[in-house]
């Protein structure tokens, strides 16, 4: 068997934090006052925008707020808008800062010779900031689904990953919170996939059936991912 040479990973709740909801109520709030938008409504509003958010139809976070205060009949100035965004960014910013842990997992990784990527179903926010933050230095690929266009679980997505990293799925394993039957995806495109176990009492959707169901590869921290992969080497070449 093909021994592995790659790792593609999600990015919140697997790399860096879970997108925590109590934390992000807060930052509704603090948009909802900059914009003087009845909160419940906005928060609503901009929480069904997510669907367009992820596949690429705002180029920007402002763009977004704007499309969202237009269907509430709001009319917010734009350096309302540009407040709003900010704590946005600043969310946002503070959730993608990896931990020295997942940093010196990643440099380890490296060390036994795996290229690493990443595919995130996320906002244009994530790619905005992504350079400013050390995971991007940590990984050789990174896909975003407001980027692709397209949304896990694609097949297109995961094999995109991998033909930028120049690999095929086969030699890939795939790490994932299992949010948007992201390891079933993973699977059916080939690849290997290992559930990153979180807690799903503080996220958005917090029902996953293929996480409840899951019997396969798992870790309960990402430090625990060499030595998981190194076994699954030599099985790979028993």
């Amino acid at each position: 068997m093909m021994k592995f040479t790659a790792v593609v990973f999600d990015l919140f709740g697997t790399l860096v934090r879970d997108f925590s909801r109590h934390s992000y109520d807060i930052v509704y709030q603090h948009m909802a006052q900059t914009l003087d938008a009845p909160l419940d409504d906005f928060r609503q509003a901009f929480g069904r925008s997510f669907q367009d958010r992820s596949v690429g139809v705002y180029d920007t976070i402002e763009q977004n707020i704007s499309h969202v205060c237009v269907q509430l009949g709001l009319s917010p100035s734009s350096a309302a808008i540009q407040q709003a965004a900010a704590h946005r960014y600043a969310f946002i910013r503070d959730t993608i800062t990896p931990s020295q842990e997942v940093l010196d997992t990643l440099a380890t990784l490296k060390q036994m010779g795996l290229r690493l990527g990443l595919i995130s179903n996320c906002g244009p926010d994530v790619p905005q900031l992504w350079p400013q933050i050390s995971l991007a230095t940590h990984l050789d690929t990174a896909l975003f689904s407001c980027r692709e266009r397209l949304q896990k679980p694609a097949p297109e997505l995961y094999h995109s990953a991998c033909h930028r990293l120049q690999h095929p799925p086969s030699a890939c394993v795939y790490v994932g919170d299992g949010s948007s039957e992201e390891l079933t995806g993973a699977k059916q495109a080939g690849m290997v996939p290992v559930l990153k176990r979180t807690n799903l009492g503080n996220v958005y959707d917090h029902v996953r059936p293929e996480v409840d169901s899951w019997q396969g590869h798992a870790v309960d921290e990402i430090r625990e991912l060499p030595a998981l992969i190194s076994q699954l080497q030599v099985r790979a070449n028993g």
